[in-house]
This record gives structure tokens, sequence and C-alpha cells, in this order.
């Protein structure tokens, strides 16, 4: 038997349990696993933007860099440039989703200087967000965005946001509605305000835009044009002035091990384990790797019956459909001594070129080593990424999977 002898790419996360375990060979089994330990402390991570009147430039947890770059239209400029700090304990936000999305750093901005159109539509500025690394799915959260002036005459001017999708890289994404918008409408391409504009007091859903828009696809960048509709009440009230607050969350991949083993969360970017991943509590951000629990993994979920890894020639074997564009590492933890812990002597590496579509893993056996049940953990990421078996990676996909380890086999 080839030791190296792989599988074909499959389509999917749920397939991956299957498409490993086709590629193994009987193992004996045991029951039992090793005691559980504490658990390993997972690694905080941090959400933190600088803000300057040309560009904000800001981090996720799992260490995403973001560039958004401003370029005011015509004679506008930026007045103030604002950070939005992180607040871990901010409350849920009925017009945002995930729901405490104020928890994570953004950035706000006041414009001035733009032309107005009495009563008509004025271009403000256009921002491009750019991300270190494929992205997928990303979501734009957006707060008190929007203007309004008055004078001691009762003299009015209200200014309505509209937000265009006009560009992203590879291909120009879409927008999807996630959450909020009151008095607003979202196309694919547009966040507009309703027929109807009332002109009560300014608040989200009157003037203001509230919300949050997942930008549908996998993208290094994406670019947003900022209008505004004027809206006069007894005559001008005096100079213009616009607000823009943005926030931008990501899409995640958490670990489902025992706790014992620690946790390992993901963002989801264009590297998979089998053909894709699906996006983890969509509805909640945190700045620690988080793990689901137990077997609600959906891969796990629909694997049959543990993986069996076969061993022959003195080592432990596993060939893993993958799907890469780029450079990527894939690291497995096998807990050989099924103690209940990841330790870094059970880690097997393999560096992936571009386009790979399968890679190979192997372990040494250790001397005394009885075939039985265990855990394993598989982490694919960029150069540099998921070194360890827990913590974040700015790229990639996690996968746990419960095991069987077969008895030691003699020859070919």
């Amino acid at each position: 038997m080839n030791p190296h002898s792989g599988l074909g790419r499959r389509a999917g996360r749920a397939a991956l349990g299957a498409a490993i375990a086709a590629a193994a060979v009987l193992s004996a089994a045991d029951a039992g696993t090793g005691a559980a330990r504490e658990p390993r402390t997972g690694e905080s991570g941090q959400s933190r933007f600088t803000n300057t009147p040309q560009r904000a430039t800001g981090i996720t947890p799992s260490g995403v860099r973001v560039t958004v770059e401003k370029i005011p239209a015509r004679g506008a400029y930026v007045a103030s440039a604002q950070t939005l700090p992180a607040d871990p304990a901010a409350p849920p936000d009925e017009y945002m989703l995930p729901a405490n999305a104020k928890a994570v750093a953004g950035f706000s901005d006041r414009y001035e200087g733009f032309g107005v159109a009495a009563d008509g539509w004025s271009h403000v500025a256009t921002l491009r967000f750019s991300f270190s690394q494929p992205v997928r799915n990303p979501r734009l959260h957006i707060s008190g965005t929007g203007g309004a002036t008055a004078n001691d005459d009762g003299a009015r001017d209200a200014y309505w946001a509209g937000l265009r999708l006009s560009g992203g890289t590879p291909a120009t994404p879409t927008f999807t509605k996630s959450a909020g918008f009151p008095g607003y409408t979202v196309s694919s391409t547009r966040i507009m305000p309703g027929r109807s504009l009332p002109a009560g007091r300014p608040a989200c859903g009157v003037v203001y835009l509230c919300g949050s828009a997942q930008v549908d696809g996998t993208v290094t960048s994406f670019t947003v044009e900022l209008h505004t509709r004027n809206v006069r009440y007894n005559g001008g009230a005096g100079a213009p002035f616009f607000y823009g607050a943005f926030r931008v969350t990501l899409e995640e991949d958490h670990s489902d091990a025992p706790a014992s083993y620690g946790a390992a969360s993901h963002t989801v970017t264009d590297a998979f384990l089998g053909g894709g991943a699906t996006a983890d509590q969509p509805g909640s951000v945190a700045f620690t790797p988080r793990a689901l629990p137990r077997d609600t993994d959906d891969a796990l979920a629909r694997t049959p019956a543990p993986i069996r890894i076969r061993s022959q020639r003195g080592r432990h074997w596993l060939t893993v459909p993958v799907a890469t564009r780029s450079a990527t590492v894939l690291s497995g933890w096998l807990d050989l001594d099924r103690d209940g812990v990841f330790e870094p002597g059970e880690r097997a590496r393999n560096p992936l070129p571009a386009k790979a579509t399968r890679a190979t893993l192997s372990w040494p056996i250790p001397p005394g080593t009885r075939p039985g049940a265990s855990w394993l953990r598989l982490r694919l990421a960029t150069p540099g990424q998921a070194e360890t078996p827990t913590g974040w990676a700015d790229s990639g996909e996690v996968e746990d999977h419960p095991v069987l380890i077969s008895g030691p086999a003699h020859g070919r």
C-alpha cells in the first residue's frame, strides 16, 4: 500500500469527514479516551482603529488588517476624524447583526465643504475598504450616518444618507441586508432612503442611516460612494455637514473538540478543508477564540463514525482534501497519548502551494502506543498563522474530528 495515496477534491465542508474516512484502513478500536485536563486559555485578539482625514486603518481580533482610503468629493474635506474604540461590553443594537457589532472598533468622520443641491442629491466622498487577506462576505455596520442643521429662525436642513457599492476586487460584490436600515431600502448595489422622508427629530430611520449590510462574495477590497439628499425646511440653515460612521466584522470558523483541547478560531477566507467552510456563530462577535459545543460542527454531525488513522512503516498517515488559491500550511495535531491535550510534539505540518487539492500528514508512532479512540485538529492557514493548536488565525479553516488510531502495520 502506498502511504501517500490520497483523495480527490470534495465539495462542501460536510464531506470532509467522509472523504478522510474513505482514505483510511481498518484499525483496532478502543472505547476509552484519556482523562481531560483543564482547558488552555485562548489568546485574546485585538480590535482597534486609527483614523486620519486621509485614511482609517484597523485590525480585527483574528489579525486581518483593514485599510479605508477616503476620497472626498470636489470641495469636500474631512473636518474631523474620530476613532470608535472597541467596547467588549457594548449592549446589543437592534439595528445590527451581529447584535453586538458595536463591540468592535471603527471610525467616524465629519465631512464639510461638499456642494449642496437644494432638495437634491450631492456626492460627499468615496471610501475604499481593503483587507490584508481575501475575506468572505464581510459585513459593513453603519451607524448615525447623515447630518442635520438648524438655526434660530426655524430653518432646518436634513442630509439623508445614500450608499452606492461601486467596485471591488476581484469583482464588484453585492449588498444583502443583514439587519436594520429603518426608513431606507437595500438593493444589490444601493442603500437609499425610502419614498417618504419624514420631518421628525433626527434619529435612526429619520435622516440617519443605521444598519448592517453583508458584502456578498470573497473580496480583497470593495468601494462605496457616500451621497446625501438635502431636504430643506423654511430655507437653508447654514453650512452643511455629514457624518459617516462604520465598523466591519468578518465571518469566522471555530473548533469543536472537547474543552480540554482549547479553542481555535479562523477568519473565513479562500482556503478550505474540503470544498468550503460554514460560518459559525454569525450572531455575535468575540475577542477570544471560541469553541462550538461538542458534536455541533456540521461536518462532524454528518460523519457516521470516527475517522480511522492508518498506520504503516512506523508512522500514522492521513490524506486530507483541501482547496487553496495561494500558498498555505496544513497542520494537524493528533492526540497520540490520548490525554485530552494537543501537545507540540503531536503536530504534523505540510506546506502547500497554490491550487492544492489534497495534502498528506504523518506522525511518528511513539513507543508503546496503543490503538484506540482520540481526537484530531486540522488547521489550514497562510504561512506563519496557526502555528499552535489554539488561538486566532487570519485565514483558512479549523476542523476537529474524533478518530480511531490503528495498530502498527508492517511492510508495504
